[in-house]
């Protein structure tokens, strides 16, 4: 295995993505009352867990293609740094929006109950670990020169 092949951004996905795989084990949201209090992982959340196996599968990404030189397809007018950009934009914006929303409450209200929504260490680490992967993402597409001329690149028009 020869991790001389990889890139600074290929560097900052891997690193990323592990992150992220180890916070989402921590408390990412919760709530109190009265001196109790329950704190859930971002296996409990759908937008938490989706925007983990998405940093999980940007790892494997960098990892058999970078690393091991597996092939992948060719897919026209889109390349797989711009993919893996999206995926890694996904990714952060999941839990931007989870840290956004905070837990949801199933409908009920908690107006006057005492009850305290919260967010936990584990989705705030989460979510650098995701901007990680964005930035990773993003010079790897620059280094490729896959790049809009609005996102910093010398390509005119859109990805």
């Amino acid at each position: 295995m020869d991790l001389s092949k990889l890139s600074m951004g290929d560097r900052v996905i891997g690193v990323s993505g592990i992150l992220l795989l180890v916070f989402s084990f921590f408390p990412w949201l919760g709530f109190s009352v009265a001196g109790f209090s329950e704190s859930r992982s971002a296996w409990t959340f759908t937008l938490c867990w989706i925007a983990v196996i998405l940093g999980v599968l940007m790892v494997a990404y960098v990892f058999l293609v970078k690393v091991q030189g597996v092939s992948l397809p060719d897919l026209g007018g889109v390349s797989w740094a711009q993919v893996m950009l999206i995926v890694a934009a996904v990714a952060f914006v999941f839990i931007l929006i989870k840290v956004i929303a905070g837990p949801g409450t199933g409908g009920v209200s908690l107006s006057g109950t005492g009850v305290s929504k919260e967010r936990k260490i584990g989705i705030f680490l989460g979510l650098i670990a995701s901007a990680g992967l964005v930035g990773g993402a993003y010079l790897n597409a620059k280094e490729a020169d896959e790049l809009p001329s609005w996102l910093g690149g010398s390509k005119g028009g859109t990805a």
